[in-house]
């Protein structure tokens, strides 16, 4: 098996460092992460070998969950080292045995103390971070100290132990912000350019063609094609996001701030009411858990994202939900005769320990045609919201709110949907879960169903089951 890699530049001075914590930073889609897995691919080979002849490695990927573990890092363990690493969900671990190498990757979240108190009880090689400004900066040391205890001096001792991190950039003022700029002794760190300046990195592997794989790595048609990727970001996003994401620089700390603060404006995203149009499809976003909140969009002719009218359910179960209060709302003669398709949250189609039911089996069981959004990954649903509100229709906003039948949504888009702190004092990068915040998952998975892959899927079904000349939604199961 052959694996062509060339590391960016910074990526390439970052695995020539012998410190023993180091840290690469820099904007979304530069190639860190990737940069990782081989540095721990390259110091599994570098291991000695033991007397019966085999290198053996143990290494702790960690993250703030394991969701984003999966979504991000074992998806490209799995892309890179195809046939030889062989992942036990069981173990949430990869095993890389090939040749004389044994390395064992342990996949582990932070999230909960649990999850600490396991990862701290470990004997290690070394450990990766991934999106370390996510995690507790005071578990590090801790961390290091579990780190070259594995394999043990009958099997050879450990060649290399260490800790090695990537990140987006912290906000200003935190923890990781002030180990950033003066870091301790034995720590290195790397900063990229920004994604958007003359010397940006892994350009050449940002939203290529097939066509434009073919031409030269150094061809500066691949560098441009890449720069698209960093320039639809900076237009589609607010600028403190930019400031970290794209640009790779220090940005304000978000906590405590409004998610859509630099981006809503109620007097000009919000109206007295709205009608709905005339056999445009409806798009649900649906939340799931013990409070399913529902919102009800469409899109107009002018391509305006209608925020039309919000269901509340606090603690309540989705069936309850769906008989009680979104049918009922659905078949009023406001919207019976409009074709509908909810999008829910992507983590509904878990199914049940009890019963091997699903929430989108149990929308479909009540009648109600669904589909969940393409991904839960925060970054991309806020960026859909924002999609819309960043822009505007004839000098009007692309996306309208209708004041009198969304006072709990306009609420959380006009400042309660917020960011927050961890109980460590670190700053999320996630909004906080608050009263506001089912309502606005809701909207988020909306936004996603008018967009892209999803919203394909969506006018493939709705075009299936008609123009929307009779109601769309069944009363079978009402109670």
């Amino acid at each position: 098996m052959e694996i062509d890699y060339h590391a960016p530049k910074t990526v390439s001075d970052f695995m020539l460092s012998q410190s023993f914590v180091r840290m690469v930073a820099g904007p979304v889609g530069s190639g860190k992460t990737t940069g990782l897995i081989f540095e721990l691919m390259r110091r599994a080979l570098m291991q000695s070998t033991a007397l019966d002849g085999y290198r053996y490695t143990r290494f702790a990927i960690l993250r703030q969950t394991l969701s984003q573990l999966k979504q991000t890092v074992l998806k490209d363990i799995s892309y890179w080292f195809s046939g030889i690493a062989h992942w036990k969900v069981s173990d949430a671990t990869v095993y890389l045995h090939f040749g004389d190498v044994r390395s064992e990757w342990i996949l582990l979240p932070l999230e909960e103390p649990e999850d600490q108190r396991r990862l701290l009880s470990m004997n290690l090689t070394g450990a990766m971070v991934s999106e370390a400004i996510e995690i507790d900066r005071s578990l590090i040391d801790p961390i290091g100290a579990r780190c070259g205890r594995y394999p043990p001096p009958t099997d050879g001792g450990a060649t290399w132990n260490g800790i090695i991190m990537d990140t987006n950039m912290p906000p200003e003022g935190t923890a990781w912000h002030a180990t950033m700029t003066e870091p301790p002794p034995d720590w290195d760190v790397y900063v990229q350019p920004g994604g958007l300046t003359a010397e940006a990195e892994n350009l050449e592997w940002l939203l290529q063609t097939p066509e434009t794989l073919r031409l030269d790595v150094t061809d500066p048609r691949r560098r441009a094609k890449g720069r698209e990727y960093y320039e639809r970001l900076a237009r589609s996003n607010n600028a403190t996001w930019v400031k970290r994401y794209v640009h790779a620089e220090y940005g304000p700390d978000p906590s405590g701030t409004a998610v859509f603060g630099s981006s809503f404006r109620y007097a000009f995203h919000v109206v007295q009411s709205l009608e709905p149009i005339p056999n445009m499809p409806l798009y649900v976003g649906q939340d799931f858990g013990r409070d399913p909140w529902s919102i009800i969009c469409q899109m107009d002719y002018r391509g305006r994202l209608l925020v039309l009218e919000e269901i509340a359910a606090e603690d309540i179960g989705l069936i309850t939900h769906v008989r009680q209060n979104l049918k009922p709302v659905l078949n009023n003669p406001r919207y019976s005769r409009l074709p509908v398709c909810v999008v829910g949250d992507p983590s509904g189609v878990r199914k049940s320990e009890y019963d091997e039911v699903n929430a989108f089996d149990i929308l479909k069981r009540e009648g109600v045609p669904c589909m969940p959004a393409g991904t839960n990954d925060i970054d991309t649903r806020l960026r859909a919201v924002e999609f819309y509100l960043l822009q505007q229709r004839d000098g009007g906003p692309a996306m309208v709110f209708d004041r009198s039948r969304c006072p709990k949504l306009i609420a959380g888009m006009n400042g309660m949907y917020r960011y927050g702190k961890t109980p460590f004092d670190v700053a999320k990068p996630l909004p906080d879960k608050n009263p506001w915040s089912h309502v606005a998952d809701a909207l988020q998975y909306a936004a996603m169903g008018t967009q892209g892959q999803t919203a394909r899927q969506i006018a493939r079904l709705v075009g299936r089951r008609g123009s929307g000349a009779s109601r769309r939604v069944l009363a079978a199961g009402w109670t």
